[in-house]
């Protein structure tokens, strides 16, 4: 767990969570999952789940993008939060 995550005071606890599971997920892949599966994971619900995406973008932390065919959700960490949590910037 990152303690630089958890001290980020421009976004809530939910999207700290979704952070977490993004940056737990290998690097290898880009993060693929459903909002409602994301939600399943961390014990919330799919609208809570699509708010906090939905800040995540905002704030410029994730970008994110709808596969319409399969109906999930390609996300991966900005070039930017990886500058912030490495302490770079």
């Amino acid at each position: 767990m990152n303690s630089k995550l958890l001290k980020l005071k421009t976004i809530g606890s939910t999207e700290k969570l979704i952070l977490m599971l993004i940056m737990d997920y290998p690097s290898i892949g880009i993060f693929n999952l459903r909002a409602g599966d994301v939600a399943k994971e961390l014990g919330s619900n799919r609208k809570i789940i699509l708010e906090a995406i939905n800040n995540l973008l905002v704030v410029g932390y994730i970008k994110s993008k709808v596969v319409s065919e399969c109906y999930s959700r390609t996300t991966e960490l900005t070039p930017e939060f990886m500058l912030l949590m490495n302490n770079k910037k």
